[in-house]
């Protein structure tokens, strides 16, 4: 072999060296998905909104039982600039001075209280739900992402397998032993490969945006690595569908803010069915006529004779019912899709492991024996491209059925109400 040669194949064996210990390009920072589900915090804008809402509901509660403000009246009568005898002010006019308070029967004021402390549950339970939702689609995103970066890894290493074949036919040929067509045909494969990374790392920059922005990013920086969350020996995989499907019905946030609901149209038809019991006002005060001090008081009783609130009555009753089918309707949909993620990774497992057993090894040896064969000149070099392909199909098919099922169980933890993807 000649220097040059030789020289040419040693550059390619140290790229590729650096290439796989890491060296020779910047350490970019790790981020995991833990760490992405955690950073959403108070600071996402639909949080804080949500957050703003039981704001508002805590301070209407504080003053929802208060006691209905008293009313003060004037009232001056009998003035006049004519007739005679002349207008003695002291002896000829009419005054009243009383006050007017509304005595809330039926316990109104309790039933305010208690409507006021089931909206503020309610609105409690939104964040949670808003959490919940920003959280899954960090998942999904999350996913998007690694799958495209393990795809640039892969693309990566069959670019430095492509690189040494290049190596080995430019040499070849200039030994003679190849024609030129097949080093163009070579280099043709690595350039097909450099464009497909340089379109998936456009991809990626992209998707890395899209999961920043779920987080509630005010700054878009992608310099960053994600890694791939270690679930594979999840407690997931030991429990049943059943055992799932409780724990899923017990904890979701959506389910809870169903009950919270429902809680709440209760209240608020008592409250309701409270209005339609009239209250009553007492008047009491001073009056002076013709000159002399007396008191005054009465008491109104309205008579509810036509409006007996039967309209609210009836809303707040039909509310009650529909939140009660709203909540078996998302019961049964929360039990259907733990069944659906229970029924992924499993099948998920199943063919991991079938992958495993000898699928790769298979590959990887065909393309050995292929690239021995090639060097020997018993095949050609169209074999030895299908068995490279061969392989680096094999290879993505393994780390993406790998990944597929990592983020399921990912998903699948968030889907039975876990506060983590463990």
């Amino acid at each position: 072999m000649k220097r040059e040669e030789a020289r040419v194949i040693a550059v390619i064996m140290i790229m590729a060296i650096l290439s796989m210990t890491g060296l020779g390009q910047a350490e970019k920072r790790a981020l995991g998905l833990e760490e992405c589900l955690g950073r959403i915090g108070e600071k996402h804008p639909l949080i804080q909104a949500a957050r703003r809402r039981v704001e508002g509901a805590d301070e209407f509660s504080r003053y929802a039982g208060v006691r209905p403000n008293p009313t003060l009246t004037i009232q001056t009568e009998n003035w006049r600039v004519w007739q005679k005898p002349p207008f003695s002010l002291p002896t000829d006019i009419d005054l009243f001075i009383y006050g007017t308070q509304r005595l809330e029967v039926a316990g109104k004021a309790g039933l305010r209280r208690d409507l006021a402390l089931r909206s503020v549950d309610s609105a409690e339970r939104e964040v949670e739900v808003v959490q919940r939702r920003l959280w899954l689609e960090i998942v999904q995103r999350y996913q998007s992402a690694l799958r495209i970066q393990s795809l640039l890894t892969i693309g990566e290493e069959n670019r430095r397998d492509l690189d040494q074949l290049v190596a080995l036919t430019t040499t070849r040929f200039r030994e003679g032993y190849v024609a030129e067509w097949e080093v163009i045909r070579v280099e043709l494969e690595r350039q097909t490969l450099l464009n497909q990374q340089s379109l998936l790392e456009q991809e990626l920059v992209r998707t890395k945006l899209d999961l920043l922005q779920s987080m509630g990013e005010t700054t878009f920086q992608t310099d960053f690595q994600l890694v791939e969350p270690p679930l594979l020996d999840s407690l997931l995989m030991k429990q049943s569908v059943e055992e799932l499907q409780a724990e899923a019905v017990g904890k979701r946030a959506e389910i809870s803010l169903l009950r919270a609901r429902i809680e709440r149209e209760r209240a608020n038809l008592s409250l309701q069915r409270a209005n339609a019991r009239p209250d009553l006002e007492v008047v009491g005060g001073y009056k002076r006529t013709g000159g002399y001090n007396t008191m005054m008081g009465y008491l109104t009783v309205p008579l509810p004779l036509f409006n007996k609130n039967r309209g609210e009555i009836g809303r707040a009753a039909a509310e009650v019912s529909s939140v009660e089918m709203e909540l078996l309707a998302q019961t049964n949909y929360v039990r259907a899709e733990v069944e659906a993620g229970y029924r992924a990774i499993h099948q998920l497992e199943t063919r991991l492991r079938e992958m495993e057993r000898d699928f790769l090894t298979r590959a990887d040896s065909s393309r050995e024996i292929a690239l021995t064969a090639y060097r020997e000149g018993a095949a050609d070099l169209y074999k030895l491209l299908e068995s490279q392909r061969a392989r680096n199909e094999a290879h993505r098919l393994f780390y993406q059925t790998k990944l597929d099922l990592q983020m399921a169980l990912a998903a699948l933890s968030l889907i039975v109400g876990r506060r983590d993807v463990r």
